[in-house]
Protein backbone atom coordinates (compact mmCIF):
# COMPACT_ATOMS: atom_id res chain seq x y z
CA UNK A 1 0.00 0.00 0.00
CA UNK A 2 2.87 2.30 0.39
CA UNK A 3 2.94 3.76 -3.18
CA UNK A 4 -0.55 3.87 -4.02
CA UNK A 5 -3.03 6.54 -2.85
CA UNK A 6 -4.88 5.20 0.42
CA UNK A 7 -8.18 6.44 1.82
CA UNK A 8 -9.75 5.70 5.63
CA UNK A 9 -13.71 6.72 6.71
CA UNK A 10 -14.51 8.60 10.12
CA UNK A 11 -17.92 9.75 10.72
CA UNK A 12 -21.00 9.38 12.97
CA UNK A 13 -23.03 6.43 14.41
CA UNK A 14 -26.37 6.85 13.14
CA UNK A 15 -27.72 8.02 16.47
CA UNK A 16 -25.84 11.24 16.10
CA UNK A 17 -28.25 11.83 12.84
CA UNK A 18 -31.07 13.90 12.59
CA UNK A 19 -32.38 10.21 10.69
CA UNK A 20 -31.18 8.26 13.07
CA UNK A 21 -31.21 4.52 12.00
CA UNK A 22 -33.32 5.63 9.05
CA UNK A 23 -31.81 5.64 6.01
CA UNK A 24 -34.86 5.80 3.62
CA UNK A 25 -34.69 9.30 5.24
CA UNK A 26 -34.12 12.46 2.74
CA UNK A 27 -31.10 13.42 4.42
CA UNK A 28 -29.40 9.90 4.62
CA UNK A 29 -29.92 9.29 1.38
CA UNK A 30 -28.50 12.31 0.05
CA UNK A 31 -25.24 11.93 2.35
CA UNK A 32 -24.95 8.48 0.78
CA UNK A 33 -24.95 10.01 -2.69
CA UNK A 34 -22.43 12.72 -1.33
CA UNK A 35 -20.33 9.48 -0.16
CA UNK A 36 -20.77 7.76 -3.43
CA UNK A 37 -19.59 10.45 -5.55
CA UNK A 38 -17.00 11.34 -3.42
CA UNK A 39 -15.76 7.89 -3.09
CA UNK A 40 -16.09 7.43 -6.77
CA UNK A 41 -13.69 10.42 -7.25
CA UNK A 42 -11.39 9.81 -4.74
CA UNK A 43 -10.43 5.96 -7.01
CA UNK A 44 -10.78 8.07 -10.12
CA UNK A 45 -7.89 10.45 -8.51
CA UNK A 46 -5.90 7.22 -7.98
CA UNK A 47 -7.28 5.87 -4.75
CA UNK A 48 -7.33 1.97 -4.64
CA UNK A 49 -7.41 0.95 -1.10
CA UNK A 50 -9.92 2.06 1.35
CA UNK A 51 -9.60 1.75 4.75
CA UNK A 52 -12.85 0.76 6.98
CA UNK A 53 -12.63 1.06 10.78
CA UNK A 54 -15.75 -0.98 11.15
CA UNK A 55 -17.79 1.01 13.29
CA UNK A 56 -21.65 1.32 12.68
CA UNK A 57 -23.12 4.08 10.46
CA UNK A 58 -20.44 5.80 7.96
CA UNK A 59 -18.00 3.36 8.72
CA UNK A 60 -20.24 0.80 6.94
CA UNK A 61 -21.78 2.87 4.78
CA UNK A 62 -18.85 3.33 2.60
CA UNK A 63 -17.21 0.00 2.77
CA UNK A 64 -20.90 -0.95 1.30
CA UNK A 65 -20.29 1.66 -1.24
CA UNK A 66 -16.70 0.37 -2.11
CA UNK A 67 -18.22 -3.06 -2.48
CA UNK A 68 -20.66 -1.91 -5.11
CA UNK A 69 -17.95 0.16 -6.68
CA UNK A 70 -16.31 -3.37 -6.88
CA UNK A 71 -18.39 -4.22 -9.62
CA UNK A 72 -17.22 -1.56 -11.98
CA UNK A 73 -13.70 -1.09 -10.88
CA UNK A 74 -12.15 -4.45 -10.11
CA UNK A 75 -8.69 -2.92 -8.62
CA UNK A 76 -10.49 -0.97 -5.60
CA UNK A 77 -9.88 -2.61 -2.54
CA UNK A 78 -11.30 -3.01 0.75
CA UNK A 79 -9.49 -3.10 4.03
CA UNK A 80 -11.54 -3.81 7.31
CA UNK A 81 -9.92 -2.44 10.67
CA UNK A 82 -11.39 -4.70 13.25
CA UNK A 83 -10.36 -2.83 16.78
CA UNK A 84 -10.89 -5.96 18.77
CA UNK A 85 -12.75 -9.19 18.94
CA UNK A 86 -16.32 -8.81 19.08
CA UNK A 87 -16.08 -5.09 18.82
CA UNK A 88 -20.18 -5.28 17.36
CA UNK A 89 -21.25 -7.71 20.30
CA UNK A 90 -23.75 -4.99 21.28
CA UNK A 91 -24.80 -4.49 17.66
CA UNK A 92 -28.34 -4.83 16.57
CA UNK A 93 -28.65 -8.36 13.96
CA UNK A 94 -29.02 -5.82 10.86
CA UNK A 95 -25.91 -4.33 11.83
CA UNK A 96 -24.03 -7.32 12.75
CA UNK A 97 -24.95 -8.88 9.33
CA UNK A 98 -23.91 -5.56 7.26
CA UNK A 99 -20.39 -6.10 9.26
CA UNK A 100 -20.45 -9.72 8.11
CA UNK A 101 -21.20 -8.76 4.53
CA UNK A 102 -18.40 -6.45 4.73
CA UNK A 103 -15.66 -8.64 6.34
CA UNK A 104 -16.59 -11.46 3.38
CA UNK A 105 -16.27 -8.80 1.12
CA UNK A 106 -12.71 -7.62 2.22
CA UNK A 107 -9.64 -8.12 0.24
CA UNK A 108 -8.12 -8.21 3.95
CA UNK A 109 -9.28 -8.17 7.67
CA UNK A 110 -6.83 -6.50 10.40
CA UNK A 111 -7.50 -7.21 13.59
CA UNK A 112 -5.64 -4.83 15.56
CA UNK A 113 -5.71 -6.72 19.19
CA UNK A 114 -7.54 -9.47 20.62
CA UNK A 115 -9.62 -8.29 23.61
CA UNK A 116 -11.29 -4.77 24.37
CA UNK A 117 -9.19 -2.31 26.18
CA UNK A 118 -10.40 1.67 26.99
CA UNK A 119 -7.99 2.78 24.07
CA UNK A 120 -8.82 0.01 21.59
CA UNK A 121 -10.94 2.36 19.65
CA UNK A 122 -8.62 5.01 19.81
CA UNK A 123 -5.47 3.08 18.35
CA UNK A 124 -7.95 1.81 15.55
CA UNK A 125 -8.44 5.70 14.33
CA UNK A 126 -4.74 6.18 14.99
CA UNK A 127 -3.93 3.47 12.19
CA UNK A 128 -6.50 4.22 10.02
CA UNK A 129 -5.04 7.82 9.69
CA UNK A 130 -1.43 6.72 9.79
CA UNK A 131 -2.16 4.09 6.86
CA UNK A 132 -4.11 6.43 4.75
CA UNK A 133 -3.27 9.62 2.52
CA UNK A 134 -6.82 11.10 2.14
CA UNK A 135 -9.54 10.91 5.35
CA UNK A 136 -13.07 11.21 4.06
CA UNK A 137 -15.04 12.49 7.10
CA UNK A 138 -18.74 13.03 7.92
CA UNK A 139 -18.99 15.38 10.88
CA UNK A 140 -21.20 17.87 12.49
CA UNK A 141 -19.35 20.46 14.38
CA UNK A 142 -21.69 20.48 17.67
CA UNK A 143 -20.23 17.48 18.84
CA UNK A 144 -17.56 19.11 20.65
CA UNK A 145 -15.89 15.69 21.81
CA UNK A 146 -16.20 12.68 19.31
CA UNK A 147 -13.81 9.77 18.24
CA UNK A 148 -14.91 11.68 14.59
CA UNK A 149 -13.36 15.14 15.61
CA UNK A 150 -10.70 13.22 17.05
CA UNK A 151 -9.66 11.32 14.27
CA UNK A 152 -10.15 14.33 11.79
CA UNK A 153 -7.99 16.38 14.49
CA UNK A 154 -5.34 13.66 14.18
CA UNK A 155 -5.22 13.79 10.36
CA UNK A 156 -4.35 17.49 10.04
CA UNK A 157 -1.85 17.41 12.25
CA UNK A 158 -0.14 14.75 10.26
CA UNK A 159 -0.89 16.88 7.15
CA UNK A 160 -3.07 14.65 5.69
CA UNK A 161 -5.66 15.33 2.74
CA UNK A 162 -8.77 15.82 4.77
CA UNK A 163 -12.29 16.01 3.04
CA UNK A 164 -15.03 16.61 5.21
CA UNK A 165 -18.83 16.65 4.07
CA UNK A 166 -20.22 18.72 6.68
CA UNK A 167 -23.74 17.37 8.61
CA UNK A 168 -25.68 20.05 8.59
CA UNK A 169 -25.31 21.18 5.25
CA UNK A 170 -27.03 18.20 4.39
CA UNK A 171 -29.65 18.57 6.58
CA UNK A 172 -30.45 21.92 6.03
CA UNK A 173 -30.74 21.69 2.22
CA UNK A 174 -34.14 22.06 0.85
CA UNK A 175 -35.62 20.57 -2.07
CA UNK A 176 -36.24 22.97 -5.20
CA UNK A 177 -39.90 21.83 -6.27
CA UNK A 178 -40.53 21.88 -10.39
Amino acid sequence: MNTTKVCSFTGHRPEKFTFKNNEEHIDCIRLKAMLIKEIENLYLDGVKYFLTGCAMGVDIWCAEIVIQLKEKYNDINLFSVIPCNEHHKNWNEIYKKRLKNVLDNSTKIIKLQEEYTEDCYLKRNKYLVDKSTVVLGVYNLKFKRSGTRSTLSYAMKENKEVIIIDVPKIEKYKHIKF
